[in-house]
């Protein structure tokens, strides 16, 4: 039931993000817990650990019980929509936008930025978007994206975006905000071999709205068996406690 509760708040912040630009679908995976305590004191570390996530104090012994293993995130591309908004920005290939922030670099798949009082190229957050030269100021009227991401000002070249790659993307770490960090320190970015931006275009979540829904149906059902079968234990349990007072 943990677990299924674990999977329905996924499902609930999917459907939440159905229009967050650059959102990636979670899903829940899961692997067996093998419980081997047995007869320890009810306040060891080893129980209130196990507890406190995924059994009952009852439990004894050799049992199977499923723990949340990760949340892996689905990569695929969402839909591609087209702004009249030049500084909006899509990657239809791989990798990601860099972006630099008060905590440290991000990255993301979110290209709908903007451009502050001192002509910096910033998030919807205020932090600034990364080119290979580092802030990317525009001071100038007209601006324009190459498909490698070069940028122009005023006809002018000023810089190139800065798009950085990982081997498991799947591995990567959410932070909110439509960032991302490398979920190890073996995860490094590198630039991708081929790249593609599209100006005035801006990448969609990819969340199936009508395949979360009916996940959501589905986990809903199976929380509410559970349920069922604990009440059906724990009147067998009273059934069992009133005989023996007999």
């Amino acid at each position: 039931m943990k677990g299924q509760q674990r999977q329905m708040d996924t499902v609930a912040n999917n459907l939440a993000n159905v229009n967050t630009t650059g959102y990636k679908a979670d899903k829940v995976l899961f692997r067996e817990y093998y419980n081997r305590v047995a007869g320890q004191d009810l306040e060891s570390e080893e129980e209130k650990f196990a507890h406190d996530e995924f059994i009952s104090p009852m439990s004894r012994g050799g049992t199977s019980f499923v723990m949340t293993d990760h949340i892996s995130p689905s990569m695929t591309k969402g839909p591609f929509k087209t702004t009249e908004d030049p500084f909006d920005l899509a990657i239809r290939s791989e990798g990601f936008f860099v972006v630099e922030t008060p905590h440290g670099t991000r990255y993301t798949r979110n290209g709908q930025f903007l451009r502050d009082p001192k002509g910096f190229l910033i998030t919807n957050s205020g932090d600034k978007v990364q080119g290979l030269k580092g802030d990317i100021r525009i001071n100038g009227e007209e601006f324009s994206v190459g498909e490698d991401g070069s940028i122009m000002v005023d006809n002018q070249a000023v810089d190139t975006l800065k798009i950085m790659g990982f081997p498991e993307e799947t591995r990567l770490t959410k932070m909110g905000n439509s960032y991302w960090v490398p979920g190890s320190r073996e995860q490094k970015p590198s630039k991708p071999e081929f790249i593609s931006i599209e100006q005035r275009v801006l990448e969609s979540s990819n969340v199936d709205t009508v395949k979360e829904m009916v996940n959501m149906i589905n986990v809903n059902r199976s929380y509410e068996a559970s349920q069922k079968l604990l009440r059906s234990l724990d009147d067998l349990d009273e059934q069992v406690i009133s005989i023996a007072k007999i």
